[in-house]
């Protein structure tokens, strides 16, 4: 019966049996019994094979080992389940759980009980470990184990039914309470439960982590609240982090889906489960935040990752998400377009393929023409006096323009300046124009502003032909500014 195991050593079960020899750890089977008689036996030296439902962050304990946290479960053990902490003198010595619904082999546990709620330890030098895929696949052995796990005879069978036996077990269950909040239903300042993929993971110059995160949902529209006459100064920023990723990072990402940059302090002792890319998460206690019109997340001191597997309910759900998405013309679309965008530009190839920008900088050429619907968050220069040149009287205008996967520096320059704006329209006209793009209600610039989404031509190009990937750039061409008031 699978669940938890009462150790008969050795001795005792050769005595019992009748016999005067005594048998080897090797050679011994152990009694598994459920989690719930586990707990008749406290104080006592227990074996556990069960399945994990929470994987807790490393923690530093008050001395000098660090601490683990699991729970698990069986058919006789419900959600959240039995704790288990778990002692080691090194991060590396403690079970690297991948995922929940796993079943985890514990020998030489102890069980205690404390204000009436019951755990069991795992002292690295006494007790030992084995970690076993939770799928019911072929394979048998443990994909993790301490160096002093040995194998009880009988483990195969236990192994076995565990991983049947999981109509009560799925991951789903065992993590419980929060639920996971999709990117398109963010709520800012408020702490957050989210199933997501962890795409890429960088180190700032301070020592903090930075997680790219991706579920194939578009994060809310946001109001942009930098002021225009500071982008001289202070251009609106491409994305949370400092540093440019590189091309070959960036040919990695979804075409579709918003990207969000989390923070994790050098001092969180739970990212060494997140070190690595492409697994799907569940980030429990995150919070959200807005920074000049971009979403950004970070760990709190109450966060903790669970690792899922691609049968997770939820992982399944986002990628049919995506499936759905990417096979449609319509869903391609930011989430926050819909009915349509606005018609405040018009452009000369309106039957043209649409891109997204994400799509545009992993395009394997430089050279990339599409048509795109985008927000212009920020304009340098902004008002319509200083668009034109003074010296040649051509327009030269650096936009700052977003969809819901990247946010881009865009040229308006000379004759495609001359067909944006429709020609040379008086000041007024091209003021009204100019709000109307940026999202300005009235003639403050400091105001928030909501930019509407337009349609636009974009075309990318280099500046020097011996790094053309290095001085790339993007221009606005066959679009025309032409609504007004």
């Amino acid at each position: 019966m699978a669940g938890t195991a009462i150790l008969a050593s050795s001795e005792s079960r050769a005595r019992g049996a009748g016999r005067s020899e005594v048998m080897t750890t090797s050679e011994s089977d152990y009694f598994y019994l459920p989690l719930r008689d586990a707990k008749k036996s406290l104080n006592m030296r227990i074996n556990l094979m069960a399945k994990v439902s929470k994987i807790g962050t490393v923690l530093k304990s008050r001395g000098s080992d660090y601490v683990l946290t699991l729970k698990l479960v069986d058919q006789y053990e419900s959600p959240p389940g039995l704790s288990v902490n778990l002692f080691a003198d090194n991060m590396r010595k403690l079970p690297q759980v991948r995922s929940t619904g796993d079943v985890i082999s514990l020998h030489h546990v102890q069980m205690k009980v404390n204000n009436g709620e019951f755990y069991c330890t795992y002292n690295g030098k006494l007790s030992a470990f084995a970690l076993f895929d939770g799928k019911s696949v072929l394979d048998l052995s443990p994909y993790q184990r301490s160096t002093n796990y040995v194998a009880a005879c009988n483990f195969k069978k236990l192994l076995i039914q565990l991983r049947t036996n999981t109509e009560d077990l799925q991951p789903e269950h065992g993590l419980g309470k929060p639920s996971a909040t999709l990117f398109c239903n963010l709520n800012a300042e408020e702490m957050l439960s989210i199933v997501c993929k962890v795409l890429h993971v960088c180190e700032t110059s301070d020592g903090d982590m930075v997680l790219f995160l991706w579920d194939a949902t578009d994060s809310p529209l946001v109001t942009i609240q930098m002021d225009l006459d500071m982008e001289e100064q202070e251009q609106a920023p491409l994305h949370p982090e400092m540093s440019l990723l590189p091309r070959e990072t960036l040919c990695t990402f979804p075409r579709l889906g918003t990207i969000i940059r989390s923070t994790v302090s050098k001092d969180f002792k739970g990212a060494s489960h997140i070190e690595s890319i492409g697994y799907w998460v569940k980030l429990c206690n995150v919070i959200f935040e807005v920074q000049s019109g971009l979403w950004k997340s970070a760990f709190t001191p109450s966060t903790y990752i669970c690792i899922l597997t691609d049968e997770d309910n939820d992982v399944q759900f986002r990628q049919r998400i995506f499936n759905g998405r990417i096979s449609s013309k319509v869903d391609r679309l930011p989430f926050s377009v819909f009915p349509w965008p606005s018609d405040l530009t018009e452009t000369d190839f309106a039957y043209s393929s649409y891109s997204t920008l994400m799509e545009s900088l992993a395009y394997p050429e430089v050279i990339h023409k599409f048509r795109t619907i985008v927000r212009v968050v920020a304009s340098y220069p902004w008002r319509a006096k200083d668009l034109r040149s003074r010296a040649s009287g051509k327009y030269r205008v650096r936009l700052t323009i977003e969809d819901s996967t990247a946010r881009i520096h865009a040229y308006v320059y000379g004759e495609d300046g001359e067909k944006f704006f429709n020609g040379y329209p008086a000041v007024d006209v091209l003021g009204e124009r100019m709000k109307r793009l940026l999202g300005i209600g009235d003639s403050s610039r400091t105001v928030p502003r909501n930019p509407p989404w337009v349609w636009c031509c974009l075309k990318s190009y280099y500046l020097d032909k011996n790094d053309p990937w290095g001085s790339r750039r993007y221009r606005i061409f066959g679009t025309t500014l032409w609504k007004t008031p």
